[in-house]
């Protein structure tokens, strides 16, 4: 049977107490590390009394009386803290790693020590400062910001994500915090503690997606009511707010004209652009194709919101996300193609338009590709196999965007590399598990590899020894 996930108000608890960094005294590494433009996440949830009768510690006198997936017997750890503990059990006692996690909570809170607070003038200024902050990283570096649309979102994007972990989710924690540890100094109803209630659905949601990979259908936007009822309490002079529309689909003032006008106007298969309103162009292509195009900024794009791109323009062939940021679920991804659209994202949608039919709705981009490919590599490369053994994928996985499943050709040319392949198989499907992949794994001799006939023949060799 499947463990159950840990639940996402447990993982928020841990986030908080943990501040992003390992509870291991003698680590406290940042939970995050950075290669180049990208950020990859270190942190992992580990069991102080680990489950089933031989897990890590699970012979403590407590075993059978804690909830195991309970916040008290989690700690966030690095991944190199997480193995260290679990395979060295016995130098790591319960006691010890409990001792662990309350000393750096304990610290954590020290750090961000909530101040009692009995002005509300001085309140309100600390909340609107840090909103400022906020604000002013989102306008320079955030998805929508100038540097990301006119196309230099490398830096941009690489810098976002970085002030989002160490600025941006530390503020938004802190003006939550201030306000519910003094909401009860404030006369009963307070109205600075309503506004901050629909502020902390979007704080809850962004920090979901930022830290837990957990994408959610209804993301919440930054409210900009709560900033403006927090200027306008201050006193500060404020424009009136902008009535904004559908959150779900998020249109940018000029986008679809933006797109027409620098970033399709010398691409050499497109004859002609029309912008027909604030989200929808009509392209025609060379080969005399004409597609409608929804384009929309939604920072994740769902089946739900599939349904209100429909009841806006029910005639839509094609819909672009084009927040450099964003990125749109498998299941919205499917439900197009089987309804004759194509979902993309910008990069996509430019290679994808010489294409027609299944290859156009399920386009992949050769960087895609070309990952996928190189991450099997490196999944066999770290392995110590001998000589005579060829891997090779081919199929569905290095044509579509979504696949069937993953076909893998195992080769042997000798009896050592025949002898190995099981383990070479146990690797693969031990990975592959974990991404829940399902694999198609074919094995035999060189002489059969030589007389096997392949469908869509796409044969690519990603090892041999």
């Amino acid at each position: 049977m499947a463990r159950k996930s840990i639940p996402v108000n447990v993982a928020r608890q841990l986030w908080a107490g943990c501040g992003g960094y390992c509870q291991n005294p003698s680590c406290n590494r940042f939970l995050f590390a950075t290669v180049g433009d990208d950020s990859v996440s270190l942190a992992n949830v580990a069991h102080i009394i680990g489950h089933g009768e031989n897990g890590p510690r699970s012979d403590h006198e407590l075993a059978m009386l804690i909830d195991r997936d309970g916040l008290d017997n989690l700690i966030m750890l690095c991944l190199e803290c997480h193995k260290i503990v679990d395979e060295l059990e016995r130098k790591y006692s319960v006691e010890t790693i409990r001792i662990w996690k309350s000393d750096h909570e304990r610290k954590v809170r020290q750090f961000f020590n909530i101040p009692r607070v009995t002005d509300e003038r001085e309140l309100l200024i600390d909340v609107s400062e840090r909103l400022d902050e906020n604000g002013a990283i989102f306008r320079e570096y955030g998805p929508y910001s100038q540097r990301v649309l006119e196309g230099e979102s490398g830096d941009a994007l690489t810098i976002w994500r970085r002030r989002c972990l160490d600025t941006i989710l530390p503020n938004n924690r802190r003006i939550i915090n201030l306000i519910e540890k003094n909401k009860r100094n404030f006369p009963y109803p307070w109205d600075i503690y309503r506004e901050m209630l629909n502020y902390k659905l979007h704080v809850d949601a962004f920090e979901d997606n930022c830290l837990l990979g957990q994408k959610v259908n209804d993301y919440k936007l930054f409210p900009v009511e709560f900033d403006h009822f927090v200027k306008t309490k201050l006193g500060v002079e404020m424009p009136p707010l902008e009535r904004r529309g559908e959150e779900e689909l998020e249109f940018r003032h000029h986008q679809v004209s933006t797109f027409i006008n620098r970033f399709l106007a010398n691409h050499d298969f497109i004859d002609q652009m029309e912008e027909l309103n604030r989200a929808t162009m009509s392209i025609t292509l060379k080969d005399g194709r004409e597609l409608r195009v929804f384009v929309t900024n939604t920072y994740y794009f769902t089946e739900y919101t599939l349904e209100k791109v429909m009841a806006v323009d029910p005639q839509v062939e094609v819909i672009i996300c084009s927040c450099p940021a964003g990125q749109y679920s498998e299941d919205a991804k499917q439900l197009c193609i089987e309804h004759g659209i194509g979902l993309f994202m910008f990069g996509e949608f430019m290679g994808a338009l010489r294409k027609t039919g299944e290859h156009f709705l399920n386009y992949l981009l050769r960087s895609e590709r070309d990952y996928r490919i190189n991450t099997f590599k490196w999944q066999l490369e770290r392995t110590s196999l001998p000589k005579g053994l060829q891997v090779y994928l081919f199929g569905s996985y290095l044509r579509r965007k979504l696949y069937e499943d993953i076909d893998v050709v195992i080769v042997y040319s000798n009896l050592q590399a025949k002898d190995a392949v099981e383990r070479v198989s146990e690797i693969l499907k031990s990975d592959l598990r974990r991404q829940a992949k399902k694999i198609d794994l074919t094995i035999c001799s060189a002489e059969e590899f030589s007389a096997m006939k392949l469908t869509n023949d796409n044969l690519t060799k990603v090892y041999a020894s």
